[in-house]
C-alpha cells in the first residue's frame, strides 16, 4: 500500500484562487495540483492498470457564509485585514518586492512601470482578482480531496491533498510492504525513513543530489532536466534518455479526471472497463 499526501500551504492556495479558483473558468483542485503525484503513484506502481477509484473531497472553508464578521470586499480596504492570514497584504506586499518575483510575478509582472514595480503591483491587488477578499469570489473548487485507487494485483494507493499548511508545496509519502516499509517527508530534507520487519531495525538513507541545475529553473529544478533530457534524446537519437512518453501522461491525466468523476457523482469508477477513461 502507497500512501501520498500533497501539501499545498494555506498561503499558496489563496494564491491560486486567483485565476484558478473556478473549474470554468480554469480546471479543477486535483488536476491543477496533483497530477503530478498521480504520475507518481502509477509510477510506484509499475504501470500496472488502475481497475478501481473513488474520490472525496470539497470546499470547506472558502464560502460566502464564513466570511469574516466586519470584514471588506477587499484586501487592502478591510477593516480586519491585520487579524486575516489570507490577506493579500500579507501574501504579497510583506515584505514589499521592488522587481517581479514568484509569487507577485503572478498579480503583476510589469517591471518597466514608470511608476515602479511596487506601486503597479499595489494597483494590481486594489483592482484584480488578488485583491477581492477570498470569501467573497466564485470558488468552487476543493480545499481538500481524499482519492482510493486499487490496481490490476490488488494493490491500493491513496492520495490526499490538503490546502491548510504551513509546508508549501511539500509531499509526505509512506510505502508499506510485506517486509518493511518507507516514509519520505519532504520538509524534512532528502532522507528516507526504512523500518525492517524482520530485524526491527530502523535505518534513515540519505539522498545525494549528484546533479544540480542551472539557477532560475523552476520545480525545484526538475524543469531543466526535463528539458535536457529531451534535448539529448533528440540530439543523439537516444530513446533511452526518455523515461515516459504522452500515452503515459494522458493515461494518469485521465486518472485524474476519473478521480474527480467519482467525486463529483459518488460513484466507484473502473477506469480499465470506461472507455472515457481509456488511452
Amino acid at each position: 500500500m502507497k500512501c501520498a499526501e500533497r501539501l499545498v500551504s494555506y498561503w499558496l492556495f489563496v494564491m491560486y484562487l486567483g485565476n484558478w479558483g473556478n473549474t470554468k473558468r480554469s480546471t479543477f483542485s486535483l488536476l491543477a495540483k496533483c497530477c503530478h503525484d498521480v504520475d507518481l503513484i502509477s509510477y510506484w506502481m509499475r504501470n500496472k492498470k488502475c481497475v478501481k477509484l473513488s474520490s472525496f473531497g470539497s470546499l470547506q472553508h472558502f464560502r460566502k457564509e464564513k466570511k469574516p464578521m466586519g470584514s471588506g470586499s477587499r484586501c487592502l480596504q478591510c477593516q480586519v485585514e491585520e487579524i486575516c492570514a489570507f490577506s493579500a497584504k500579507k501574501i504579497y506586499l510583506d515584505p514589499a518586492p521592488l522587481s517581479p518575483r514568484w509569487p507577485m510575478s503572478a498579480v503583476c509582472d510589469i517591471e518597466d512601470a514608470p511608476e515602479g514595480y511596487l506601486q503597479k503591483l499595489t494597483q494590481a491587488i486594489e483592482t484584480g482578482p488578488y485583491g477581492k477578499c477570498v470569501y467573497d469570489t466564485d470558488n468552487d473548487v476543493c480545499d481538500n480531496q481524499v482519492v482510493n485507487f486499487e490496481f490490476s494485483d490488488g494493490a491500493t494507493a491513496t492520495l490526499t491533498m490538503i490546502a491548510f499548511t504551513k509546508n508549501l508545496c511539500a509531499r509526505k509519502t509512506e510505502v508499506y510492504g510485506t517486509r518493511g516499509q518507507l516514509v519520505w517527508d519532504e520538509s524534512l530534507g532528502h532522507t528516507v525513513q526504512h523500518f525492517d520487519f524482520l530485524s526491527r531495525v530502523s535505518k534513515a538513507h540519505q539522498c545525494e543530489e549528484s546533479l544540480r541545475a542551472p539557477p532560475g529553473w523552476g520545480h525545484n529544478g526538475a524543469d531543466f532536466f526535463l528539458i535536457e533530457a529531451f534535448a539529448k534524446a533528440v540530439a543523439e537519437g537516444d530513446r533511452e534518455c526518455i523515461l515516459s512518453g504522452p500515452s503515459v501522461s494522458l493515461e494518469t491525466h485521465l486518472l485524474t479526471f476519473a478521480a474527480e468523476h467519482s467525486r463529483l457523482t459518488g460513484s466507484v469508477v473502473r477506469p480499465s472497463e470506461d472507455p472515457r477513461w481509456m488511452v
